[in-house]
């Protein structure tokens, strides 16, 4: 399983003021607050953290079928600037960050020995689809082997993730 989500950092500056009474309330844990508090750049600091939480989310509604989005209930802790894990009931997801410019991208997986086996877009020769459910899976077209895959847009950007099972 797998899942991202991209920021564009310029449309969310334009479009969303997370500094509104009672926004890091409805999405941050007490302690994810207290990471924004304390940041550099806590714009940065706050898309890190939704972004995180939106890639396991991903998985789990691959994994459960559910499409409730609770942000509050993701609790994300950073192990370096742009890695941590984010914990949702008894399941513990690994995740990265990468910021280029204006472009903010986070990958989830379940467990770390995933990380070798990731494949970023989508190559010649396979296909993205969607099952009936709505998720997002690659078709290798010559094999017709599929694998899970993660798709997420925003502004600008628009990423796609896929593990090599």
């Amino acid at each position: 399983m797998i899942g991202n989500d991209v920021v564009d950092l310029e449309l969310a500056a334009a479009e969303n003021n997370w500094r509104r009474a009672g926004y890091l309330e409805k999405i941050c844990t007490p302690a994810e607050r207290q990471l924004v508090q304390d940041a550099t750049d806590p714009d940065r600091m706050v898309w890190l953290l939704w972004s995180a939480k939106e890639a396991a989310y991903k998985i789990v509604h691959r994994t459960t079928g559910q499409r409730i989005y609770a942000p509050h209930r993701y609790a994300v802790q950073l192990s370096g600037r742009d890695t941590g894990t984010i914990c949702y009931e008894t399941m513990i997801f690994h995740f990265r960050t990468t910021v280029d410019g204006s472009r903010l991208h986070s990958i989830a997986v379940p467990a770390e020995h995933l990380w070798y086996q990731l494949s970023c877009g989508v190559e010649a020769g396979e296909l993205l689809l969607k099952d009936e459910q709505g998720v997002p899976f690659v078709r290798e077209v010559s094999s017709g082997r599929r694998r899970p895959a993660s798709v997420s847009h925003h502004g600008k950007y628009y990423e796609v993730v896929s593990l090599k099972i």
